[in-house]
This record gives structure tokens, sequence and C-alpha cells, in this order.
């Protein structure tokens, strides 16, 4: 029963016990006495009620049955999309309605992928889950979010297929629809995101800066001498790993440690929030007038 236990973040199923060989005298024995816990039905916890979510994302699961998974907000913090919920949430095949404690989903169907197992665990998959969050009333920056941690964490993410197939699912236009929107930042080139920003700061009305100049040593894409303020513009491809992130940071911090004013913006942002930007050039013009 410890070792099972173990296994299972310190939880156990009373079916496991029985196929264990524990008579059913006998569990309720270590009940009594406080060995098992219980925390949902049919579940408990080995000594002390678990500490870890993992632990509790395993008593849903022996609470919801085989077939049953994480989905929702729990599996997209699991894929590390999104923040826990206050309670456990499943998807299940079949009923598992009355278990206190956990939110249950009852899908009309699951296909083939739409469960996977991930680190020991049944979750419903990166994009399945994106449907699930998208459907239970999501915003659009939530699943904006969502898909960019899905982008850092490099999750496969099939979607089209599982929109085509559920394309009557509630949730699916707007999926869809910020999936577009996602994919045009990602794809416009950094020269067409070069010229949508300089776009913007002709709108504004802003001096012209000097593009790809060289401030402390290193080429940036655009500066203000004068004023002292850089701006980078930066993609995907080159710009979500780790090692790029401190890279990112130490060109920011020389400039910055220099008496720079350092922006950085994304394509996405360029394109698809403009005016974000244009506030932001207006508040590091408004300083570097402000500067004696």
């Amino acid at each position: 029963m410890v070792a099972l236990g173990e296994r299972q973040s310190g939880v156990v199923g009373r079916r496991q016990l029985l196929a264990l060989g524990f008579s059913e005298d006998q569990i309720d024995r270590r009940i009594e006495t406080g060995w098992l816990i219980p925390i949902l039905h049919g579940v408990y916890a080995v000594g002390h009620r678990p500490r870890i979510l993992r632990g509790w994302h395993n008593a849903a699961l022996l609470a919801a049955g085989k077939r049953s998974g994480l989905s929702n907000r729990s599996a997209g913090s699991h894929w590390g999309m999104t923040k826990p919920p206050g309670r456990v949430h499943v998807i299940a095949p079949r009923s598992a309605d009355g278990i206190k404690g956990i939110v249950v989903h009852r899908p009309r169907s699951l296909a083939e992928g739409d469960i996977v197992e991930n680190e020991g665990l049944r979750v419903t998959s990166p994009a399945r889950t994106l449907l699930d969050l998208a459907g239970e009333g999501a915003s659009k920056r939530a699943l904006e979010r969502a898909l960019d941690q899905a982008e850092i964490n490099e999750l496969h993410l099939p979607i089209e297929p599982l929109l085509h197939r559920c394309r009557r699912r509630h949730g699916a236009p707007l999926l869809r629809e910020v999936l577009r929107w996602h994919l045009a930042g990602s794809t416009i080139t950094e020269s067409e995101a070069e010229e949508a920003f300089l776009a913007i700061v002709r709108r504004v009305g802003l001096p012209g800066p000097l593009p790809q100049c060289l401030v402390e040593g290193r080429r940036r894409d655009f500066a203000w001498p004068r004023e002292r303020i850089v701006v980078e513009v930066d993609g995907w491809r080159y710009h979500h790993t780790t090692q790029a992130a401190e890279r990112d940071a130490a060109r920011d911090n020389e400039a910055g440690l220099a008496g720079w004013l350092a922006l950085r913006f994304t394509r996405r942002r360029i394109v698809h929030r403009p005016r974000d930007v244009q506030r932001d050039l207006e508040r590091a013009f408004l300083i570097a007038s402000r500067a004696p």
C-alpha cells in the first residue's frame, strides 16, 4: 500500500487496495486508525492529505475512473498553459457525477488521441485542452496567453484537425479566431514587422529612428540617439528559447546601464496591438524630454 501511494503521490483507490488483497474490513480499520484519510469518493490519502497538486490530480483520476483524464484548466496547468483552478477538472466519457470535490465534464464524444498519458497522468491533449478552455468561456486574451505558453513549452498542437472534427462544438469558432490571429503574428517576416513599426512611428508623428544602429557596441533594430531610446523587434523563431531570453536581457541591461531607454516589442504586438506600441513610444519620448 505504501509503495502504491508513493507511486501515486500519496493517494490510493479502494478498488486498488481490494486488488492488492486487502479486505473491506482491513481498509475500514485503516480509515478508523487514520492510516487512510478519505479525500474523494473511494480515494484515500496515505498518512496525510496530498501536499502537492499532482496528488490531487491522481486522486481525481482515481475517483473518476480509468477512462477519465485531467481536462480544462487542470489540464492547462499540467501542460503549463494556465494556472490551476480551485477544484480539479476531469473529462470522463461515462457519468462520474456525484463526486464531491472535483468538476466532471461529460463530452458527447472523445476521439482517440483526445486523452493522452503524460508524466504518468491521463490528461487531455494540448489541442483538446485549448478547445475545452474556449468552450468553458475563456477570454480571447486567456487563450492567447495559453497559446503563447504552449509555444514556449514546445507542445505539439494539431488544432486544425480537431477543429474540423469539432466544428459545431461550443468554443470552436472562438479558438479558430484566436488561432488565426496568433498565426498571423507568428508568420509575418522581420522586415514586414519593422515596416509596421515604422508606420506606427510615422502615424504618431515622431522623428524617424536610425535603423540597424550600433549602441554600446551592438547592432540594434532602431535607435533615437538624441533621445537615447533604443527599440528591438523580436520574432518567435529567434527569441523563444531560454538562451535567447538571457541574451536579450543582457542586451537590454547593457543599454539601460549606459543611459539608454530600451524597449522591446514582439512582431505579434506590433501587428495586432499597434496602439499599445504607440502608447509605449509616446511615454518613452515623454520620459526622454524630462531627462536632464
